[in-house]
């Protein structure tokens, strides 16, 4: 290849070489369920003729990102990124064309809210394969996946299945590769620490990669610049990588700046006005990631559910030494999560900072994950009160429990990360609302359906207008995508949609009235 005077070949010269010497990969192929059905079960419990119309799309919508590997990928792996897994699968959407692990949890849940069990076991069967051959789920089946993974969903998924299903065969048939992934969070992913004298155990996202991440190698290297010495390159390629196991790919939950906060300034106390923070803060940037030195909520609630989860299917099985064993983990995460991460005085629940050895005081949605996987010993009296209060003391809801944005936002935080202010993500939703609904207690309840409703509100605004769903919402903005990060929104979207058919599912007796895009009061 010719190269100008500094070494470098000219943009033509670049695409010619590509031109000559690669060729685009083409590894899946379209593919059609053999269970897909134009008209499930729930179409016929929805209620609103306009939401009846819009399930019915989402339905179809399965057709269009329902993929399945070509042959050649598992005959010559060598040539092609993507891993073979057995069966059909269901992408996310856009630039998205590989089974994601977390991802997969909502997408399998709305498939069997649409009658799709086959198609949801073949893809379970997938995720189990991929644990069987590297010992873990990774972030996806690609190669360049493979250093790490992502929040623990399979047995929450198979726990799906079951629920749907009654097929208590299918959990013994795969009890010893579920038993295997949750093992490797248990030998890889922990960390011992110190909170006002005593010992605690608990689970971090921490991938050890070589490198950039592959499929965003550019961007890496140019944030490790800045760095001369390569042991503090590796260390921030770390941190990186470890956001992207989280799923959170990138927020300022991530950021420990120098005074130890997720802000380049010292903190003060939003009263008012939201506009206030965003105009005002400066808050820290990819440069300050420190993911592996922070010890989530999230991740440990999944591994305490998981745990219980397992204790459970062993003691039906008759295996009373694995049910005691995975029982009695099962409460070391409750015992931890309560007293390192629940803030009485906050009602909810924060990450814990190792660098700093401190709980981090701000709002992420994340705080509430213990209330959905129920990782709490308290009276559901008490702690629906307690964080109520505390989503009203954050202004996610006003005071009066009317609703204030058009979902639950990631954080309070504009960082211009995707995982931050205003953006909204269906997970997360999810979290918060059925977490409020699983308390039954009755104003929690009542908030959930509110939160439910407002959520499906901007789904469907966004559908009507654009005829797509969003990968993520804005907060702000009834029924536009969200935005920031390191790609364009993407369309789709494989969790978007297994959520709205949850919420749909749930609150059948939800209408849309297009008059009135806001219920705000009890």
């Amino acid at each position: 290849m010719k190269r100008n005077n500094n070494n470098i070949p000219s943009d033509e010269d670049l695409v010619k070489f590509i031109a000559e010497n690669f060729e685009e990969s083409n590894e899946l192929e379209k593919w059609t369920p053999t269970d897909f059905t134009n008209k499930p079960s729930i179409f016929n419990r929805i209620k609103d003729e306009t939401y009846k119309y819009w399930v019915k799309a989402l339905n179809d919508l399965w057709l269009t990102l329902a993929m399945k590997i070509k042959n050649d990928v598992n005959l010559h792996p060598d040539k092609y990124s993507l891993v073979w897994v057995p069966n059909g699968f269901i992408i996310p959407g856009g630039i998205f064309k590989e089974l994601y692990y977390w991802d997969t949890y909502w997408i399998v849940n709305g498939l069997l809210k649409c009658d799709m069990r086959t198609t949801a076991r073949g893809i379970i069967e997938n995720i189990i394969s991929l644990v069987d051959k590297f010992g873990f789920m990774p972030n996806g089946n690609r190669v360049f996946y493979l250093n790490r993974s992502q929040p623990p969903m399979l047995i929450l998924m198979v726990l799906s299945y079951f629920k749907a299903t009654n097929d208590f065969y299918f959990i013994e048939h795969v009890i010893d590769i579920l038993e295997k992934e949750y093992v490797f969070w248990l030998k890889y992913r922990m960390v011992t620490f110190e909170k006002d004298g005593k010992q605690y155990k608990m689970a971090k996202y921490s991938s050890w990669p070589s490198g950039p991440r592959p499929e965003s190698y550019r961007n890496d290297y140019k944030l490790a610049e800045k760095h001369h010495r390569e042991e503090d390159k590796n260390e921030l390629y770390i941190h990186i990588n470890s956001a992207a196991e989280s799923g959170w790919d990138f927020s300022s939950r991530w950021f420990i700046t120098a005074n130890g906060t997720n802000s380049g300034k010292h903190e003060f106390k939003l009263k008012y006005n939201y506009y206030l923070w965003s105009l005002c803060s400066n808050t820290g940037n990819l440069s300050d990631i420190q993911t592996a030195n922070i010890v989530p909520v999230d991740l440990n609630s999944l591994l305490h559910i998981n745990a219980l989860t397992l204790s459970t299917w062993f003691d039906q099985m008759g295996n009373k030494v694995n049910a005691e064993k995975y029982k009695i983990i099962a409460n070391e995460f409750l015992k931890n999560i309560h007293e390192v991460m629940w803030k009485p005085n906050k009602g909810a629940w924060f990450d814990w900072d190792l660098i700093n050895n401190k709980s981090r005081e701000y709002f992420y949605a994340s705080n509430i994950v213990p209330l959905w996987t129920e990782s709490y010993n308290m009276s559901k009296e008490k702690v629906a009160h307690s964080v109520l209060k505390y989503l009203r003391d954050q202004r996610i809801i006003e005071l009066d429990y009317s609703i204030k944005y058009n979902g639950i936002p990631t954080s309070m935080y504009s960082s211009s990360q995707q995982w931050d202010f205003p953006n909204a993500w269906s997970p997360l939703q999810a979290f918060i609302i059925q977490g409020l609904d699983k308390t039954q207690q009755k104003i929690a309840k009542q908030v959930a359906v509110k939160l439910a409703d407002v959520w499906l509100r901007t789904n469907y605004r966004g559908f009507i207008n654009n005829e797509s769903m969003f990968e993520k919402y804005d907060a702000l903005a009834l029924g536009i995508s969200g935005g920031g990060g390191e790609y364009a929104p993407q369309l789709g979207f494989g969790w978007t949609n297994g959520v709205v058919l949850e919420f749909l599912n749930q609150w059948d007796y939800l209408y849309y009235n297009t008059s009135n895009d806001f219920t705000t009061d009890l």
